[in-house]
């Protein structure tokens, strides 16, 4: 079995390719805004290293969110296309699990965060115990005050821009049930 991940919240694009849920290609770089630009070379780069076509996948793992808005935009409509176009399930789970998930093979408590525009934090709280990543505080945005306000009653591992690190193999992907009304995580600030 072989899975496509993708995500595009953050100012960084993760493209992985997986094998039996190892990973065989994985490309992590500063895409700040570019995503759009960045995405399909990036995809065609990987098949053709590794000598595959999309026809050779079978699922599709999608970080949903919450995150930049166009970002979202780009990795929603990428997977939706190919989920479509190749007749394979769609998966999805958060982003800022999934940008935290190369911690959770150790236990611990992680806060982690997406920048959002105007000092304001995509965050999350997750804790990981013998094995399994339980969620304490779940997606939010806040101001900087209100993000470090929520997180500092956790003795917790922070996770950022600085230091994501990405697993994929160790969150829970949900399956989409239907394609077409798949959305991003478009969480925003309340008023």
């Amino acid at each position: 079995m072989k899975t496509i991940v993708i995500d595009t919240a953050s100012s960084y694009l993760y493209l992985a390719f997986l094998s039996a849920d190892k990973i065989i290609h994985e490309e992590f770089f500063l895409g700040k805004g570019r995503h759009s630009e960045n995405f399909l070379e990036t995809l065609k780069a990987g098949l053709r290293r590794h000598e595959l076509s999309l026809s050779d996948f079978d699922r599709i793992y999608l970080g949903i969110g919450p995150g930049s808005y166009t970002g979202l935009r780009v990795g929603v409509t990428v997977a939706k296309v190919l989920g479509w176009a190749l007749n394979i399930p769609v998966y999805t789970a958060s982003s800022l699990s999934l940008l935290a998930s190369g911690y959770f093979h150790k236990d611990g408590i992680y806060a982690v965060s997406i920048i959002a525009k105007k000092n304001y934090y995509f965050g999350k709280v997750a804790q990981v115990k013998e094995g399994k990543v339980l969620t304490l505080v779940d997606d939010f945005c806040a101001d900087a005050q209100a993000y470090m306000q929520t997180i500092k009653e956790y003795d917790c591992f922070l996770v950022n821009e600085d230091n994501y690190l990405v697993d994929p193999t160790k969150i829970e992907f949900r399956p989409v049930a239907n394609l077409h009304e798949l959305n991003p995580n478009y969480l925003r600030r309340s008023v």
